[in-house]
């Protein structure tokens, strides 16, 4: 009886001692503004990709830190220096490669080339960009075609702050091309300039790509908190409410 009765009370304080199961570390996030519909603050629940990131990491049953937004530069070195777990959206870089882990796809864009109305350019292949001036906001990472313009320095590049400054220049006549994601070119230009903008599109897109959510290489867990994140991801495609997300963000924007 003794021996029953002592064995029952080293049972309750090896349970007290264990205590619960430790809460995981709420996840730390940072995006940029001025990405609409993708990611800024003004937008519904942070823009489309935080709303969808927010999701997956729910389904994924990983808690979050209220979401943080900084300018697109300072937060991606805020992240390597370790003061967020992860960010998005980023599309894939040689760069970024070599300090990131990529997530599977938060959402494919297409990325178009803009035109003022009555120049005459056209977009049917990088070629036709030669000699132009390019805008590309302080922060976004060009598409491959126009990275290799870039490089190569045959199309001269203004980099204003923001996407809404590209349009406002290309309006005016200060640039001569825009390259950048169609949503994100269809809402900014509506919101700018009504209804009938003063753009033309490329015959052709630029490039197809997706957005990521991205993690530092060197952060303990980084792996497995892009594991995590890919499995809440598949489980919203899975049940439906990606979809849904996606209308009701567009819809909102």
């Amino acid at each position: 009886m003794f021996h029953r009765r002592l064995c029952a009370l080293l049972s309750i304080l090896l349970a007290l001692a264990s205590g619960p199961a430790r809460a995981a570390t709420p996840i730390r996030l940072v995006t940029g503004p001025d990405y609409a519909p993708f990611a800024d603050p003004a937008l519904p629940s942070g823009g489309l990709t935080a709303a969808i990131v927010l999701a997956a990491f729910a389904a994924a049953d990983l808690p979050v830190e209220p979401l943080q937004f900084e300018p697109w530069k300072r937060g991606y070195g805020d992240l390597l220096a370790g003061s967020f777990d992860a960010t998005f959206p980023y599309i894939r870089a040689p760069q970024r490669e070599l300090e990131m882990l990529y997530s599977d796809a938060i959402y494919d864009i297409v990325s178009i080339a803009l035109f003022r109305a009555g120049t005459g350019h056209d977009y049917l292949g990088p070629e036709s960009l030669n000699g132009l001036s390019l805008c590309l906001p302080i922060g976004f990472a060009s598409a491959p075609p126009v990275a290799a313009l870039i490089k190569a320095e045959l199309v001269h590049l203004e980099q204003p702050a923001s996407a809404d400054l590209c349009l406002k220049e290309l309006a005016a006549g200060r640039v001569d091309v825009f390259v950048s994601a169609a949503d994100l070119i269809d809402l900014r230009a509506a919101v700018l300039f009504g209804p009938s903008p003063p753009f033309l599109r490329g015959k052709m897109p630029v490039y197809r790509q997706s957005l990521h959510l991205i993690a530092a290489r060197e952060r303990p867990g980084a792996a497995e908190l892009i594991r995590r994140f890919n499995d809440g991801l598949s489980a919203l495609r899975a049940n439906g409410r990606y979809d849904e997300i996606v209308k009701r963000q567009l819809g909102a924007s």
